[in-house]
């Protein structure tokens, strides 16, 4: 067959099919070039799932009249100007592809006025030809309108799903270029019904209220976490927020809204035993790299990157995730309980325009105040030296003590001297006549030492004589009250706790297992994770299988195993992990032994994996009577053990029920 050179109109058809899958990925396109184009607040608008219509608008600083028809030619970007930017791309757009290859499968309307430029430009486009421009008046950035998506491809067009479906797809899309840009302020439009429209304030975590709602957004873990040049910060999802698929995890690499199977790999390795078994945490993490050390060109869709240390970037990404959990404990209670972060309410942009938007940040603004004066200083109580103060004569606060059946109030304020003395006087008066006795004025100045010295009406207070040697007892120290208070126990399983205005229920087996799981970890860790064997395991192998051993010696080590050569053909065994001390060691030992030809840490799985399954068999069973010392030395535990509030399979510890949940659960509050 002849070869020839392909028409300019089949080019333009494969490129699209390269960039334009369906309208998702048409909205993708658009909204980075928007983002490259420094727009604070953008629009996006579909009907019937993008396929019929599909808007995009934002107040960037749009194009130049004299390069709008160039914008439209393969290859043309105003991005890069050398092929050195290609190793350090720092725009989310590069290749110059995406509007020819939009227009040349879909009828397309673009209105763009330039910064600066009194009028803007109008350019329809039909199927990659037929283009006209003409002058037109429009606001500051650009507005791209695309109707019938593959209208020239019927092939391609009938492949497309149903319009519901592709409207999520769209939505998806959206839904992450909010959570990677919350200083930009997005809306969302569905066949006219608003979707998601997030406030652009630069916090994420409101980025993520505007896509997942307030409960969700406040439950999220923060991180933020640098290590030489790396540095990963965003929102994480566990427990309760943990999904049943990965749809819900949302990873950034420098700015770019990526599909990242080692970030993934990594956040799941970090919350493995803080999710249930089979779902996957949710997250939206930016990590922050040098544009060098990532290749972001292996994808046309450039929806996957390449890492030049991948084993090493999966390191540091587990290391710095981690740092998210630091200070977890299995129980908090009292002031130590963490509390939800609440997520405030934004004035949001209703107009795309820079004016609208400035005026509305301004309106969010709050005003200044005039900063208050400084109150003028109290001057102490003038007390001369060596006059003991009114804490040195106020006996311990004891609700139960009265004067006449009345409880003692407690002051705020410290008292004078005088004050206190005359107090001290009318209440011993009236105390004993209501006795029928007169108390003599020497009584007084014994109970009073200074009431000789000075009256209470008269001038300051003198010393005491030296041979007074009147002295209080000294108060006795307060116990510092518990926290919490044991209620009971519910079904022998569900220990109940009344603490902070708030009932916790704390499920007896899962927290347990968590303890004897952190201890059992911490062995291992330790390097007391193995156990002398009374007679050594000799092994027959195969050459092979010897020499694999002998370079790995260090790797079974660590894994629990002491290993020798034991002649030219065996090996002997004198320790193995405690948790493999059973009759049967061999079979183990070999798994162990094959696992490593395959992957260095397969022992790190397998010990985890019966490191759980004993501390599962060791806890304490629901439906196991406990005695009040052990619910109380339990829950001391728990205190105290720095690890998740969830059990080694990601079940919830515990679960708290508010006062005010309580109440509206039994309709005294709405």
């Amino acid at each position: 067959m002849p070869i020839r050179v392909l028409d300019a109109a089949t080019v333009g058809r494969i490129a699209a099919g390269e960039v334009v899958e369906r309208p998702s990925s048409v909205v993708k396109e658009l909204m980075e070039n928007a983002i490259d184009a420094g727009s604070t607040a953008i629009t996006v608008e579909i009907k019937g799932g993008g396929i019929d219509y599909l808007r995009v608008t934002d107040n960037g600083c749009g194009i130049e009249p004299n390069q709008v028809r160039l914008a439209f030619e393969n290859h043309a970007t105003s991005k890069l100007q050398s092929a050195e930017q290609l190793d350090d791309i720092r725009t989310l757009g590069f290749r110059g592809e995406a509007l020819p290859s939009i227009a040349s499968v879909s009828h397309v309307e673009m209105t763009t006025r330039a910064r600066g430029q009194d009028t803007g430009v109008r350019l329809n486009i039909d199927g990659g030809a037929n283009l006209r421009v003409k002058e037109t008046g429009c606001p500051e950035g650009t507005t791209f309108v695309m109707k019938d998506l593959f209208y020239n491809l019927p092939v391609r067009r009938a492949f497309l799903k149903k319009p519901n479906y592709e409207g999520g797809l769209v939505g998806d899309v959206v839904a992450r270029m909010i959570m990677g840009n919350p200083d930009i302020a997005v809306r969302y439009i569905n066949n006219g019904n608003n979707v998601y429209h997030s406030f652009g304030d630069g916090k994420l975590r409101h980025a993520v209220f505007a896509i997942y709602g307030k409960q969700t957004a406040e439950q999220m873990v923060a991180v933020d976490a640098c290590e030489g040049g790396t540095r990963i910060h965003g929102l994480i999802g566990v427990g309760e927020q943990a999904k049943a698929t990965r749809a819900h995890q949302a990873f950034f690499i420098n700015g770019r809204a990526v599909r990242c199977a080692l970030l993934s790999r990594a956040l799941e390795e970090v919350c493995r035993s803080r999710v249930t078994i089979g779902m996957y945490p949710m997250c939206a993490l930016n990590l922050v790299v040098p544009p060098t050390s990532v290749n972001v060109n292996v994808h046309p869709n450039k929806l996957e990157v390449r890492f030049k240390d991948e084993a090493a970037m999966r390191g540091v990404a587990e290391r710095l995730l981690s740092s998210a959990f630091e200070g977890e404990r299995v129980l908090r209670l009292g002031p130590d309980r963490p509390s939800n972060v609440s997520v405030e309410r934004v004035a949001t942009v209703r107009e795309i325009t820079p004016v609208a938007l400035a005026e509305e940040k301004a309106a969010a603004a709050p005003a200044t105040a005039p900063e208050p004066r400084p109150a003028a200083p109290v001057a102490p109580p003038t007390i001369q030296p060596g006059v003991p103060s009114v804490a040195e004569y106020a006996p311990a606060p004891n609700p139960r003590a009265s004067f006449e059946g009345r409880p003692v109030q407690k002051r705020e304020k410290p008292i004078q001297m005088d004050v206190f003395q005359r107090v001290v006087r009318e209440e011993l008066q009236k105390l004993g006549e209501s006795r029928g006795s007169a108390l003599r004025e020497d009584r007084l100045s014994d109970m009073v030492p200074s009431a000789k010295a000075a009256p209470v009406d008269q001038g300051p207070l003198e010393a005491p004589p030296a041979n007074d040697s009147f002295v209080l007892p000294a108060p006795e120290p307060r116990q510092p009250k518990p926290v919490y208070r044991i209620i009971g126990v519910v079904l022998n399983t569900y220990i109940l706790i009344e603490a902070d205005d708030s009932l916790v229920l704390i499920d007896q087996h899962a927290a347990h297992e968590r303890l004897q799981y952190e201890k059992f970890m911490a062995q291992l860790e330790a390097g007391r994770g193995s156990q002398q064997l009374l007679t050594p395991m000799i092994l027959r192998l195969s050459a092979r299988e010897i020499a694999l051993i002998m370079d790995n010696i260090e790797v079974l080590k660590d894994a629990g195993y002491d290993v020798e050569p034991f002649g030219e053909t065996d090996i002997q065994v004198r320790a193995v992990p405690f948790i493999l001390g059973k009759a049967d060691l061999k079979p183990a030992f070999m798994d162990t032994v094959n696992a490593l030809n395959r992957i260095r840490n397969a022992t790190v799985d397998l010990r985890r994996a019966e490191v759980m399954q004993m501390a599962c068999k060791s806890a304490v069973k629901g439906g196991d009577p406990l005695s009040r010392d052990e619910i109380e030395a339990l829950i001391r535990q728990m205190l105290e053990t720095g690890a998740p509030p969830t059990c080694p399979h990601g079940r919830p510890v515990m679960k708290s029920l508010s006062r005010r949940e309580l109440e509206k659960m039994f309709k005294r509050i709405q």
